[in-house]
């Protein structure tokens, strides 16, 4: 096994780890993992790629990559402003697209509950918005795309490899299925649920890869994406089951033409270190 898969392999276990064993004792508990202690092994567990990925580049003796890493996690400037543009309106058009799908099939509104609760109270606008960012953009993403899709895309080729990430990026949130109260338990396991989900991560991280890789591989590009995708669906919540799937069909398949638009898409491109 080459270094790279191996220190591959070795953040996607740690991760797992790090995370599951915070989130078993409230999903086995059968607390809210929204009241106290519950809610700090929720934020534990949640932490748990950026953590890990953050620890494997500082021990990292290749001082170039490390460089490099954290330019890619903070440049502003790496990123185009047209690029800034499709960043932050994409999954606002992804969903009103979505929304205008499932209601013309016979769906409901979704519920906008947090969206009717901000226009109520603009002044928690600030807060919500921080609050979205470090929950799923910030704890997850200098693990995710930071660490791990270089060196799972480099054997696998960008489509591929994207797959299999979205694939395990799914299935780590898991036990937030076992746990009721949650967004995820919400959703229930059926396949307008649990599976919907994954396949929608799948689609997820290849619009994300697709917008990594047009910014040079920018970390900072694949933070505010998960951000913007995270708020989006936050403010419509709750969504009927019907749109999780008509969701989760414009993911897998705005994702899949945004990578074939890129050069030898089954191939990889991006240098890693070794």
């Amino acid at each position: 096994m080459k270094q790279g898969t191996r220190k591959l392999v070795f953040f996607l276990v740690a991760t797992f780890i790090w995370t599951w064993v915070c989130y078993t004792p409230i999903a086995v508990s059968g607390n809210s993992p929204y009241s106290m202690p519950w809610m700090i092994l929720l934020i534990l567990g949640g932490m748990g790629p950026s953590s890990v990925g953050v620890l494997m580049v500082f021990f990292s003796k290749d001082k170039e990559y490390r460089r490099d890493y954290w330019r890619r996690c903070f440049s502003f400037r790496q990123i185009s402003w047209v690029w800034w543009l499709v960043i932050f309106l994409m999954f606002p058009i992804l969903y009103g697209l979505n929304i205008a799908i499932d209601v013309t099939l016979g769906g409901s509104l979704p519920g906008m509950e947090q969206l009717r609760a901000l226009i109520a109270n603009p002044a928690a606008i600030p807060l919500t918005a921080f609050i979205s960012f470090l929950s799923g953009p910030w704890a997850e993403e200098f693990g995710w795309r930071g660490y791990a899709l270089d060196r799972i895309i480099k054997p696998l080729g960008i489509i591929p490899g994207t797959l299999v990430l979205g694939f395990i990026w799914g299935i780590w949130h898991l036990p937030l299925f076992f746990m009721p109260t949650s967004g995820h338990g919400q959703m229930g396991w059926g396949f307008d649920g649990f599976w919907s989900f994954n396949l929608r991560s799948m689609g997820l991280a290849l619009l994300m890869t697709w917008v990594y890789l047009k910014t040079n591989r920018s970390i900072l590009s694949a933070i505010f994406m998960h951000f913007t995708s995270n708020l989006t669906s936050q403010l419509l919540w709750p969504f009927a089951g019907s749109s999780n799937v008509v969701n989760m069909i414009l993911m897998l398949a705005f994702g899949l033409i945004a990578c074939m638009t890129l050069k030898d898409p089954w191939k990889a491109h991006a240098p890693i270190e070794d």
